[in-house]
């Protein structure tokens, strides 16, 4: 690998931030202009600026340094923010190519693989969006969250992988990382889809004590074991629902709350 490409891989695998932490966005430009002044063969600088272009707001002077470097070397060198830029402004079918560029030299690297991944999933190109975010996952145990449920939610939606697929998933990372509110709301959100009130009411139970705690998780559960035809259970859910929302603060949210839990304490007693 050439040096540049090894500079430019760090450049950028590290957060943004880290690299300039003390300075704002305006000191970092002019900053980095000094450098490119003192240096202006060198092309690190320039892609470190059509960063910082980005950040604040001026994506032609970003696309400006891009093309410098693109022009004097290798294209591939600078395709990765080159793609970025264009992502950021929504252009995703301009973006494409130059993530697809870079990634044939760097296969694995995450933030690319993140940015085509979220570009493949927008134009509706989902199952090589979900190779992306599979391959992503594979190399990154840190990942956040939310690139979970775009990957889940990808695969509940494709015939040939499915909710099974989707909630095997789910359930891993959870096993690793212990409960994450997000990934096993998803997971209720699948079970009820498909109709397994009872695996859903399971997993209700499993969420944090704090949100067990509250009005909202009592009806939510309610309405589950209405929907399983366990009416009296459902009943007990949503007296205790009702007492905690009368001892709390009246709100919009609680009134509506409240009625909520008014609507389905009349279903719970009307059905037989």
């Amino acid at each position: 690998m050439k040096s540049f490409q090894i500079v430019l891989l760090l450049l950028v695998l590290l957060p943004h931030d880290l690299l300039w932490a003390d300075a704002g966005v305006s000191e970092r430009i002019q900053a980095l202009s000094r450098q490119i002044e003192q240096n202006p063969k060198n092309p690190v600088p320039r892609l470190q600026r059509a960063l910082a272009y980005m950040e604040d707001n001026q994506p032609e002077q970003a696309l400006a340094d891009v093309r410098w470097v693109e022009s004097r070397g290798d294209p591939a060198d600078a395709a990765y923010i080159h793609g970025v830029i264009l992502f950021r402004q929504k252009h995703y079918t301009q973006a494409r190519p130059y993530f697809d560029r870079y990634l044939r030299e760097f296969p694995t690297q995450g933030s690319a693989l993140g940015y085509r991944a979220r570009l493949l999933r927008d134009i509706g190109e989902n199952q090589l969006a979900l190779v992306d975010y599979e391959t992503l996952i594979s190399v990154n145990d840190t990942l956040d969250p939310g690139y979970y449920l775009s990957a889940a939610r990808l695969m509940a939606d494709q015939p040939q992988r499915g909710v099974d697929d989707a909630l095997a998933l789910l359930d891993r990372r959870i096993a690793e990382r212990g409960q994450v509110t997000s990934l096993q709301r998803y997971a209720i959100d699948l079970e009820r889809q498909r109709g397994n009130y009872q695996a859903a009411i399971e997993r209700m139970a499993l969420l944090d004590e704090k949100l067990r705690a509250t009005p909202q998780w009592q009806v939510d559960v309610a309405e589950l074991l209405l929907l399983a035809g366990r009416n009296d259970e459902a009943l007990l859910y949503l007296d205790v629902a009702q007492e905690q929302l009368l001892a709390r603060r009246e709100t919009a949210v609680n009134r509506q709350l409240m009625e909520t839990a008014k609507q389905l304490h009349k279903q719970a007693q009307a059905t037989p």
